[in-house]
């Protein structure tokens, strides 16, 4: 199937509509920024609840109970949702240095799109470990995904898949230079195999994409 999910876009263009429009780290013009608004709704619950799993299978348990909890995940949630699989994650974690690529090379993107996607994520990756400020990471990420929505080469299902992990990636890096950081909060320095995670994932669907980035994030941490 190489259309977006169509289920997906009309609730997340209903959900966006209660956002406050210019409410950072949002990005109105990504129809796929649902994703990162709810991976971090789910990110704050995950590490302001008080239990933290450390095994893999009881952190993906953990987040997708809160995740089955939250009804802005529950309205981008299909039927044929696929539920992260502690395997992918393990090979995620064991492939630090080259997960990203691999993902990328067997994703259903073009040739075109597994170029401007690898190209961004490496910039990003620079970009985030020399820059401090949240604004100029928002306006990194946001710049790309203006060349993406306007690239008329990209397909559909490029542009679906970019742009899911582009939201989650500005979400985080956002959040993570955004936010005073507490004791609890984990450090994301590991961002790539965040990113791997939410491609691997979106390749399923929006939510995969969440809650899959997620619990590589927390995992790695």
């Amino acid at each position: 199937d190489t259309t977006p999910d169509s289920k997906s876009e009309r609730m997340i263009n209903r959900e966006l509509t209660n956002r406050t429009t210019n409410e950072l780290p949002g990005y109105n013009a990504n129809p796929y920024d649902e994703a990162g608004w709810v991976h971090n709704e789910l990110f704050e619950s995950y590490y302001e609840s008080s239990s933290k799993p450390t095994s893999v299978s009881d952190i993906i348990s953990r987040v997708q109970a809160l995740a089955d909890a939250n009804p802005n995940f529950n309205s981008i949630k299909t039927a044929t949702y696929r539920a992260v699989s502690a395997e992918r994650i393990n090979y995620i974690l064991e492939h630090k240095n080259t997960c990203v690529a691999d993902i990328i090379a067997a994703s259903s993107l073009t040739s075109k799109g597994k170029v401007s996607l690898s190209s961004f994520v490496n910039s990003l990756i620079v970009t985030f470990d020399t820059e401090s400020n949240c604004d100029v990471l928002y306006k990194f990420v946001t710049d790309y995904e203006k060349v993406v929505l306007e690239d008329s080469l990209l397909t559909a299902r490029d542009k679906q898949l970019i742009l899911t992990t582009t939201s989650i990636a500005r979400h985080s890096t956002y959040l993570a230079k955004k936010k005073p950081k507490k004791n609890t909060d984990p450090d994301w320095t590991i961002l790539i195999v965040h990113i791997a995670a939410a491609l691997d994932g979106a390749e399923y669907g929006l939510a995969e994409s969440i809650t899959e980035g997620l619990v590589a994030g927390i995992v790695s941490n």
